[in-house]
């Protein structure tokens, strides 16, 4: 039995030598064209999941398959549901258990090589039923259906629901007068130190469980700084046995002295609805679910920031890449409506991007995801789409010191254009030395922080440079 978390394998030989052979215009290509069947895969596994049995006509129902799909591939889906549904099964029996003993009453405490083995089992078990390739693999490659469920709400709907918030977009990004209370779980050995996860209610509309994955150092007797961080879109976090921020934020600064809180995006993880994949609800609702994440992932930065605070770090840093660095930028530039304890000291920026409802109607990721189809569908313009700005983008001066924020671009980046990116960071005067312009796109931008040091030192000297400018 381990005594302690391991070190993905998967990350060692990312890390090595040989992943170098990943980080190139081909294999992110490779990545590109293989999205759509593991965004059918992802969703499949959802639908799944929240049909509860073996009945293969409801599921083709539900999903929406193109074409006749034939009495031999029907039955073939059957079998293959029964052995999702034990794999479903074996998933809810190890959560009671892992719930139980990670939440449940602190005495007696457990032996920490079953919680270690718990936790391994407990991420096994999720990822065969969040990406049932060998239940249902078959089906997702071989049965047209829409990878994303797309609901987009009208202009009419978003103009009435969102009225006041089109009047004054701080009341979106608003934080209530009494903060969530925020519950910690057990703690757990990690490669790099202790580990534990929290829960709280989120401050938004959204009003859901927020969870996050806490990593600390071994040695914490002063933890001066914190850094709180959100991957990507489709990220299911720490529901899989490799999570790439776990090991290249979470871990690799937390090894450097440094508290890491790594926070599930709204949708995303343990945070997805029944029946929505990872990250699908955020995209199926187009345009509103897009100023909805920004606004209730900074509103749960915000909460964090004052969490770490409470522990005594005098800075905290955030930081984000992808649809992360979206809400990352939308905490710095909204910074200075939050109260103080609440506001960041630096943000490390993994993309950015103005205009973004251009981002999600003219980006070739938008459109080979069907979002763009989608919006337009839906009867959206590019002059209604305009006209939610500012609740899509951050104010055009940061909440934050310019030199505090750093950031890294993709120059092919199929999502968050660096012709964006640049024009925002132009805007807040952040410092050309801060900026880093790579050749690959967000494919690439993850393999780089996930096999270059670069960006943790860069982040680290931040928080070192912040930390000594409050201490002086």
């Amino acid at each position: 039995m381990r005594a302690r978390l391991p070190t993905s394998t998967v990350h060692r030989l990312i890390s090595s030598p040989l992943g170098a052979l990943l980080d190139t215009p081909t294999y992110e290509r490779f990545k590109l064209e293989r999205l759509p069947f593991e965004l059918r895969l992802l969703r499949l596994g959802a639908m799944a999941s929240a049909l509860g049995s073996s009945d293969a006509d409801e599921l083709i129902t539900r999903l929406g398959a193109r074409g006749e799909v034939s009495s031999k591939m029907r039955r073939r889906l059957a079998r293959g549901l029964a052995r999702f549904a034990r794999a479903r099964a074996a998933r809810e029996d190890v959560m009671r258990r892992w719930e139980r003993v990670f939440w449940g009453e602190p005495w007696p405490p457990p032996d920490r090589k079953a919680l270690v083995e718990l936790e391994l089992e407990r991420r096994i078990r999720a990822r065969r039923c969040l990406f049932p390739r060998a239940t249902l693999g078959f089906f997702a490659s071989k049965v047209p259906f829409e990878p994303i469920a797309y609901g987009v709400p009208s202009p009419g709907e978003v103009a009435s629901k969102w009225a006041q918030e089109l009047a004054h977009p701080e009341l979106l990004y608003g934080l209530p007068a009494e903060l969530p209370a925020i519950e910690r779980s057990r703690s757990l050995p990690g490669p790099a130190g202790p580990e534990y996860l929290l829960r709280f209610r989120s401050p938004s509309r959204i009003g859901d469980v927020v969870h996050a994955r806490v990593f600390e150092p071994e040695r914490k007797e002063d933890i001066p700084a914190t850094f709180i961080y959100a991957g990507g879109l489709f990220s299911a976090c720490d529901d899989v046995v490799y999570w790439p921020e776990e090991e290249a934020m979470g871990r690799g600064l937390a090894a450097r002295g440094h508290r890491v809180v790594l926070l599930a995006l709204p949708g995303h993880g343990r945070r997805a609805p029944p029946g929505k994949a990872s990250g699908e609800v955020i995209l199926s609702t187009g345009p509103e679910g897009l100023f909805r994440l920004c606004a209730a992932g900074a509103q749960e930065m915000a909460v964090l920031i004052a969490w770490a605070r409470e522990l005594g770090s005098s800075v905290v840093g955030v930081g984000g890449a992808s649809i992360g660095a979206l809400v990352a930028q939308a905490l710095c530039g909204r910074a200075r409506s939050f109260p103080r304890g609440m506001r960041p000291d630096a943000a490390f920026l993994a993309g950015a991007a103005l205009r973004l409802d251009e981002v999600i109607l003219d980006a070739p990721l938008a459109e080979r995801m069907g979002l763009s189809r989608a919006i337009l569908e839906a009867g959206w313009t590019r002059e209604a789409l305009a006209c939610l700005r500012d609740l899509f983008d951050p104010p055009s001066e940061p909440g934050i010191a310019p030199e505090r924020i750093h950031a890294v671009l993709g120059l092919a980046d199929p999502f968050l254009p660096a012709a964006l990116g640049r024009e925002l960071l132009r805007a807040w005067h952040v410092p050309e030395g801060n900026i880093t312009l790579r050749p690959g796109g967000q494919v690439g931008l993850l393999i780089h922080l996930v096999r270059d040091s670069d960006a943790r030192l860069t982040i680290a000297g931040a928080l070192h440079r912040a930390v000594r400018a409050v201490r002086a």
